[in-house]
């Protein structure tokens, strides 16, 4: 019996050629030896790079943990209200101005606890009425810092240094520009506080309307209540809570926030991110 096979065109050489993988790799291995000077530099750098990765997270590391101790002892001399480190006797003025020392060493490098360090010791300096020089210190945390959180307690630091200094202006602009940002956690409070400098200045019906503002936009706000008293003193008229908000608050719903002083006085400062709770005192100023 005859068998038929279809022609393929091809020789039969073609047919034990090798297949495009192991042409690949023999490619590859050629390159590699015809340029074996270049494979090795090339191997070379990636290990440079990767090393110089590691170094540079490492030592990133260690100075944010080298800025976060050193915070936690600037604060210890920071907190009047605790005795100071080592139990030997300081003054106010002298226990703020060590703070000032140690936090302006780590507010010197980068990083979430640098920017921590900076803040406080802005605080620190405000306390020590050192005004200008805290203003320049929370100028500069608000161009550095990628915190929202800590550029709005600058924004709201900043109004009350400059009305510290009888710069209403400045303070106006620094709430105003707070209330604008995305990211601000003191809206109501911004509102408060601008509608204070309107009245103290004679504006009333543009205070009213920012207290106004304020209670229809931020009804549960804690800055509300103030703003209802407020609002009686420039109207003339009792302004009463909803009746959704009559009654005792549940547990947890209650939250303390000390309004600032008519006039612009100056509040306690907020505490930052990350960093332990602190409660400067007002006495220890010259």
């Amino acid at each position: 019996m005859t068998t038929w096979r279809k022609r393929t065109g091809k020789k039969k050489e073609q047919f034990s050629g090798p297949d495009e993988l192991q042409s690949f790799t023999q490619k590859a291995l050629l390159y590699v030896q015809k340029n074996i000077n270049k494979f090795y530099i090339g191997l070379a750098v990636l290990a440079v790079v990767v090393i110089a990765s590691s170094v540079w997270f490492l030592a990133e590391k260690a100075s944010e943990e080298k800025a976060a101790a050193t915070i936690a002892s600037a604060l210890q001399y920071y907190n009047l209200n605790s005795a100071p480190p080592g139990g030997k006797p300081m003054t106010s003025v002298e226990r703020l101005e060590k703070a000032d020392e140690l936090l302006g060493q780590a507010a010197s490098g980068s990083g979430k606890q640098a920017d921590i360090a900076l803040y406080y010791q802005a605080n620190t300096d405000f306390e020590l009425g050192n005004v200008d020089k805290a203003i320049n210190e929370y100028d500069a945390l608000k161009k550095r810092t990628r915190d929202p959180f800590l550029t709005s307690l600058a924004n709201q630091r900043l109004a009350s240094a400059y009305l510290e200094k009888g710069n209403e202006n400045a303070a106006v602009d620094a709430l105003v520009s707070d209330s604008k940002l995305a990211g601000s956690f003191f809206k109501d409070e911004d509102k408060f506080r601008y509608a204070q400098i309107l009245a103290k200045n004679g504006n009333a019906s543009e205070a009213v309307g920012q207290l106004e503002g304020l209670i229809k936009e931020f009804p549960d706000s804690p800055w509300t209540s103030d703003a209802r008293s407020e609002l009686s003193n420039l109207t003339g008229k009792p302004v009463g809570a909803p009746q959704a908000m009559v009654g005792t608050p549940s547990p947890g719903q209650i939250k303390i926030v000390t309004a600032p002083a008519s006039g612009g006085a100056k509040t306690a400062p907020a505490p930052a991110a990350g960093a332990p709770a602190q409660a400067p005192a007002s006495s220890g100023k010259k």
